[in-house]
């Protein structure tokens, strides 16, 4: 990795990934670089976050949110600063995510719900890295009439409740939308990237029967989850859409309103321009390594650009990435999943 010289491409962060134990993780975030130790159970490596911290580059040693708080204009651009409702919070969550057990069933609230806990609301996208034969993703109710059923199954907390949930096999390189007050779980055996807006705030409602050292399950919330519960919402399989034109293979995987996500991909030597952004934009290395600006990614290395960075070089030969920002009037791509 090369450091950017103060007159060069100077509004380029690294982040270092904050990693995360869990009792459904596991050891396959080494495969992106994350430094897992065989006797933890890593279920996320938080990529960027209010609190990720910049490892090199522009604002080495803050984190995202304070560059952020100190000018949010400056950092967010007006659209993307409206679309975390005024706060000084980095707009992007972003997460590499190893289920290997079965996720929590749950479920997030939208932005006017989540208002009572001052943060925005939680609508989020996976885009699946990996996927074991046969696992599966949880999305919606199998029936939308059924909800009493789903309930009295998931106030049993022993995982009967998924037998009321679709039941998706997961494909590798497939992309969904889980508006918010979508019910859902990542199951066993499936990595994805999640991209989603910058809340915490999930509701449990079934757990599979998982229970502590003590013998005591973790905090649901039944009440609060019914609430937001969208029983209509059954997220399908999203088609992407190719960027023609470029020397690149280029493809819009999701976008709403608040967020959208591109992937590049390079099958030779070629360079481009980093398309402009009014707002941050969040560049991860899938597999290969490319040159951002002047810095050198490595698979599983994630650079943040910010607005007002005059124009970024990104080349490579044999990468794949993802590309993250917050779209807004002048991004003319189709919008896939409408904009919840």
């Amino acid at each position: 990795m090369i450091i950017a010289s103060p007159d060069g491409a100077n509004r380029i962060s690294l982040v270092r990934p904050r990693l995360d134990t869990k009792p459904w993780g596991g050891h396959a975030l080494q495969a992106f670089g994350m430094a897992v130790s065989d006797d933890e159970t890593i279920g996320e490596a938080l990529v960027t976050a209010n609190d990720a911290v910049v490892s090199a580059g522009f604002g080495a040693g803050k984190t995202l949110g304070e560059i952020v708080a100190s000018d949010p204009v400056r950092f967010l651009g007006e659209g993307a600063l409206a679309k975390v409702g005024g706060r000084p919070l980095f707009p992007l969550l972003v997460k590499l995510i190893d289920a290997n057990e079965d996720l929590s069933i749950q479920v997030h609230p939208n932005d006017d719900q989540a208002a009572a806990w001052e943060r925005p609301g939680k609508t989020e996208a996976w885009y699946v890295l990996r996927a074991q034969p046969e696992s599966k993703l949880y999305l919606g109710l199998l029936k939308p009439s059924d909800l009493e059923g789903f309930v009295a199954a998931a106030d049993r907390l022993d995982g009967s409740s998924a037998n009321h949930l679709r039941a998706i096999v997961a494909t590798e390189g497939s992309t969904y939308l889980l508006p918010a007050g979508t019910v859902h779980a990542l199951g066993a055996g499936v990595m994805v990237y999640e991209i989603q807006q910058p809340s915490d705030i999930t509701f449990r409602l079934d757990d599979w029967g998982r229970v502590d050292a003590n013998g005591q399950p973790r905090e649901m919330h039944r009440d609060q989850g019914l609430a937001v519960l969208r029983p209509e919402l059954q997220p399908v399989a999203i088609e992407s859409v190719k960027i023609i034109g470029q020397p690149q293979e280029r493809s819009v995987l999701v976008a709403t309103k608040f967020f959208a996500l591109e992937r590049w991909r390079w099958m030779e030597r070629s360079n481009a321009g980093l398309p402009d952004s009014v707002g941050p934009q969040v560049i991860t290395v899938l597999s290969g390594s490319l040159e951002l600006g002047a810095f050198y990614l490595e698979t599983g290395e994630t650079g943040v650009v910010w607005p007002g960075t005059s124009m970024v070089r990104i080349a490579s030969e044999n990468a794949v990435m993802l590309r993250g920002w917050v779209p807004d009037a002048s991004d003319t791509f189709s919008i896939e999943g409408g904009t919840p």
